[in-house]
């Protein structure tokens, strides 16, 4: 007994756990407080998902709502690695030193798994590639609704 007590305590870690950080940007808000203009089309995105799946907050279910939390997440760190891209380009500085053009690896296997698990959890929410072609104007509506009588007849 005195053994496997022994054992155990000589593969845990001492000192502080790793940290991801991911607590700090959702609680915290220390780097969306950086950047204002995201935060505002983060806002603006989840408005219009919200608008496009049920028209008001009221109308989504559970399984919408956190759908949409999470676009919204895994796109704010999209657009934070786009915006660290258009300030310092895309391949790695250090490298380029070097003689050597190599990507940034923000740019790597991370970004395509964000923006594919944005696409299949717009997919899962029912957002068309294709945009509504919007209400039909009353005078087109009844014009159509005439033809469409006269064949009938």
């Amino acid at each position: 007994m005195e053994e496997k007590k022994q054992i155990s305590s000589q593969k845990r870690r001492r000192g502080r756990p790793p940290k991801h950080g991911g607590y700090s940007l959702i609680v915290r808000d220390d780097i969306l407080k950086e950047h204002p203009r995201l935060r505002q089309y983060l806002q603006d995105c989840r408005d219009g998902l919200v608008r496009d799946i049920g028209g008001s907050e009221e109308n989504l279910t559970e399984a919408q709502r956190i759908l949409i939390d999470r676009i919204i997440s895994k796109l704010s760190i999209c657009r934070l690695i786009e915006i660290y891209i258009e300030k310092y380009g895309i391949f790695r500085r250090d490298k380029i030193k070097k003689r050597v053009l190599e990507l940034e690896p923000a740019l790597g296997v991370n970004y395509l798994a964000f923006d594919n698990s944005i696409r299949l959890s717009l997919q899962a929410l029912g957002i068309d590639k294709k945009h509504n072609e919007g209400v039909l104007d009353l005078g087109k509506y009844l014009e159509k609704k005439e033809k469409n009588e006269r064949r009938m007849k």
